[in-house]
Parts: structure tokens; C-alpha cells; sequence
């Protein structure tokens, strides 16, 4: 993911390569939500808690995981089956099994149809479009509740950088009845998929003590999911219960929790990362949390050597080849990056968001052999990453350098869509009708984009 600075107003940044946060959406209050992709985080988390949906009878193909920039603790459902998470939560969690409570707690909101009205009008919506009637509805909120979260003014998290302010949260507010419920789903989730309910119990402790230091602020997660003791009670008796109450994380999701941590540390707050993984850490999450912070202050060489490094030790590691891709294409040397661009597609082939990153900087480097190259790793992404804005401009960009007027028109009508901007997507759906083959996928597609437009209400 290119870096984390220059792709605010993207629609969808392609990787923590950049961990790259971008301006989603902005309500009359000024309210923002910054996401962010990472390959490497999302697999972890869907790797956590696949068992988990699984458990609740969810497919897990069908739930999206939205990266929130943001220093609060939060979580929230919304649109049908996509459970945002701000990176605030994730970084302070201690262990996998925290993380995983949270993610079997939302994922019981989701089984439970919890805020079903609210939740079916968003089902249909692009991940921009949801953004954008979340952030209006919470002003609306905000208004009507008094803010009660906080007001309309939001605070800085441990990042420095802006939260989403009170009103947003009150739009997902649950009742207690939805927590409790959530909390009984989630204890049946871990039961059933052989974890312990001990890290939830450690969460909401914490989460106690943070809402009692908290004097004039509470976190969103306080607002949306409110915390009672018969919250943290009904754990603890599940904890009493358990034979799984003293199951350890295994070795391998500590390792991976402890990256995912170690990676948000070192690209969101660079000097926290170098004060919390000394040079005396010679383990690799701290040399990989320094290796990231180093590029972010902008180190390159120190950088370069220290992934380098890692990569020595760990030749087959794509996440590793992908940060070195992206600290040389961040600091203007797209020709030196493609190689390991390249080698982490081939290492994590099923990782469209690394497919997306290697077309940006096969694009970038200009030529018609790169350029292909970059239209066919975008055509593969679209198999997961439909509904990626970012994939869709620089498949316009590509098909406009290989002269091919019929996708180009097709891939900014699906930007279009994907915008809401009926009219422009209509225009650019029309006219790839009109220069494509009558018959053909990518004509059939137009048509498909037309008939949809077509379908939605007019505002």
C-alpha cells in the first residue's frame, strides 16, 4: 500500500503498503472516517475469526473486514455483513484471544439481525456510500441525542489524528438487550470453536478502567455497546464453565497478532513504534515495527536495511517483500519496486490487494508490456475487489494507455456507480455499449451496469 499520506481522497488505497488512509466520507459536521487496506492485517483477522463465523453460520466470504484509522476503541457493524474495527482496538490488544472475543461479539450482532432496519437499507450500498449515510445519520444523531458521546467535536486517539466524534456512534447505538444477547452469542462461539472466554473478560476490564479514567470522554465502543458488570459477569460465569476457560493462544496467531500490531505501530505513530521496539528487540515483529517506522521518518536506507534483513532470515515472507515494494515505489523508484511487488503476488497469489499494487506501479513505470501486465493482475483482483474504487481508476488508466476505449468507458462507469454518481455512470455505461462487441463479457457487463442504475432510487 502506497504510503500512508498520498492517497487521502481515494476511494479504496490498495494496501497498509501504505497503510494508506484516505478521506471516505465528510458529514456537515466535518465527521470523517479514514479507511485503510492491508493485506497483511486483514488476513490476520479473518484468519482469527473465520472459525468464529463458521460457528455462527455465517459464510465467511460474505463478511468484509473495514480497517478504521482511528486511535479510539471501536468496533461497529454495518451494511448487512462488514464489521469495521478501528486500528486503536486492535493496537492495544495484548493477545489474539482479546481480539477474537470482539470479533465473535460483532459477529453475534450480525447473526442476530440487531439494527435490522438500519442495517437493510445499507446492505445495498457501496462501502463509500455507507461511509457517507453513516457520517450524515450520525450528525442527524448527534443532534437529536445531544451528543451524548461526546458531541459533535471529536478528540485525538493515542495517534494524534482525529476520531470519529460521538454522533456517528449514536447512529449504531445498541440496546443492552442487543449487548446481552451479542455477549451470549459470542460465549457460544468461543465454546464451540474451542477458545477462551478469558480474553473477552480481559477486554471489557479494560475497557471498565478506561471508561473510569475517562473523566469528559468516553470511547465509542462505550457508546455503541454499552457496558454493564452483568456484561462482564456473564463471561466470567462462562469462564467458570469452560473447558476451554485456560486454552492458550497458539504460537502461531501470537506471531501474527504481534506483527499486526508491530506494522499499525510502525506506519501510524512512528516514534511510538521506536520508543516501543527498541534496537536492543532483536525479535521480528520489532525489527519489523522498526524497519516500517524507520521508512515513515523518512530513513530509507536505515529502512531498507533492516527489511532487508528480514527478508534474509525469511525469504518467503510476502508481507515482507510487499513493505519493501512500497517504501521503494513511495520514495519515487516504481522500476526498483516491481520485483518484489511481483514476488509478493507470487507468494500470496490470493491477495488481490498486492495484485492492485503491483498494476499501480506497472503503470506508473509506462510501457505497453508493464501495462498489460497491469490490466491483467487488476482483472484477477476484480474477482474479490469488485468493489474497490482504486482498482477501477487505474483499470481506466491502464485501458486508456493500451488504447482500448470500450473498458476504459466500462471501468469509469464503474466508478461512477460506486460513487453514487448516477448520471456520469449512465453516460460511461451508454458508451461502453456502444464501443464494445455486442455479446461479450465486458458488453454484457455494461448492459448489467445500465439495468442496475436504472433499478436504484432517484434521490
Amino acid at each position: 500500500m502506497p504510503t500512508l499520506f498520498k492517497r487521502i481522497a481515494t476511494l479504496f488505497c490498495l494496501t497498509l503498503i501504505a497503510l494508506a488512509p484516505f478521506r471516505a466520507a465528510t458529514a456537515q459536521q466535518g465527521q470523517r472516517l479514514n479507511l485503510i487496506r492491508d493485506a497483511e492485517i486483514e488476513s490476520t483477522i479473518r484468519t482469527f475469526t473465520i472459525p468464529i463465523w463458521k460457528a455462527a453460520g455465517l459464510d465467511p466470504n460474505g463478511v468484509e473486514i473495514m480497517l478504521v484509522q482511528d486511535g479510539s476503541l471501536n468496533a461497529f457493524v454495518a451494511g448487512g455483513q462488514r464489521i469495521f474495527i478501528n486500528t486503536g482496538l486492535i493496537m492495544r490488544t495484548e493477545r489474539p484471544n482479546q481480539l477474537i472475543g470482539v470479533m465473535a461479539h460483532e459477529s453475534g450482532h450480525i447473526a442476530g439481525g440487531h439494527l435490522a432496519r438500519m442495517q437493510e437499507e445499507l446492505r445495498s450500498l457501496s462501502t463509500m456510500q455507507i461511509l457517507e449515510t453513516i457520517l450524515a445519520g450520525g450528525a442527524m444523531a448527534g443532534g437529536a441525542v445531544g451528543g451524548a458521546a461526546g458531541g459533535s467535536g471529536g478528540h485525538s486517539g493515542g495517534t494524534g489524528r482525529p476520531m470519529a466524534p460521538g454522533s456517528l456512534m449514536s447512529f449504531l447505538k445498541y440496546t443492552q438487550t442487543q449487548e446481552s444477547a451479542a455477549d451470549q452469542a459470542a460465549i457460544s462461539y468461543l465454546q464451540r470453536t474451542g477458545q477462551s472466554p478469558k480474553g473477552t473478560i480481559e477486554f471489557l476490564r479494560y475497557m471498565q478502567r478506561e471508561e473510569k479514567l475517562a473523566i469528559n470522554r468516553r470511547d465509542p465502543y462505550l457508546t455503541t455497546h454499552p457496558l454493564t458488570p452483568e456484561r462482564i459477569s456473564a463471561f466470567e460465569q462462562a469462564a467458570a464453565s469452560s473447558p476451554y476457560a485456560n486454552t492458550p493462544d497458539t504460537p502461531q496467531f501470537l506471531m501474527m497478532h504481534q506483527r499486526m500490531v508491530a506494522k499499525l505501530y510502525g506506519f501510524i505513530a512512528p516514534d511510538a513504534a521506536m520508543q516501543r521496539y527498541t534496537e536492543a528487540d532483536r525479535s521480528v515483529p520489532a525489527r519489523y515495527a522498526r524497519a516500517i517506522a524507520l521508512y515513515r521518518k523518512g530513513a530509507l536506507g536505515s529502512a531498507l536495511l533492516t527489511i532487508d534483513g528480514l527478508l534474509k532470515e525469511y525469504p518467503n515472507d510476502p508481507y515482507f517483500h510487499e513493505v519493501r515494494a512500497q517504501m521503494l515505489y513511495e520514495n519515487g523508484r516504481a522500476a526498483e519496486s516491481l520485483a518484489s511487488y511481483r514476488r509478493a503476488v507470487q507468494l500470496a497469489p490470493s491477495a488481490a490487494i498486492l495484485k492492485i499494487d503491483l498494476a499501480r506501479a506497472l503503470l506508473d513505470v509506462n510501457g505497453p508490456d508493464n501495462d498489460r501486465e497491469a490490466v491483467r493482475n487488476l482483472e484477477l483482483a476484480t474477482q474479490q475487489e469488485a468493489g474497490n474504487f482504486e482498482l477501477w481508476r487505474l483499470m481506466a488508466s491502464g485501458y486508456s494507455k493500451l488504447n482500448n476505449p470500450g473498458m476504459t468507458s466500462l471501468a469509469r462507469a464503474e466508478m461512477a456507480a460506486l460513487r453514487g454518481q448516477r448520471s456520469e455512470a449512465q453516460t460511461h455505461a451508454e458508451t461502453a455499449s456502444r464501443q464494445l462487441t455486442p455479446g461479450t463479457p465486458a458488453w454484457q457487463r455494461a448492459q448489467d451496469l445500465k439495468a442496475y442504475i436504472n433499478s436504484r432510487p432517484r434521490k
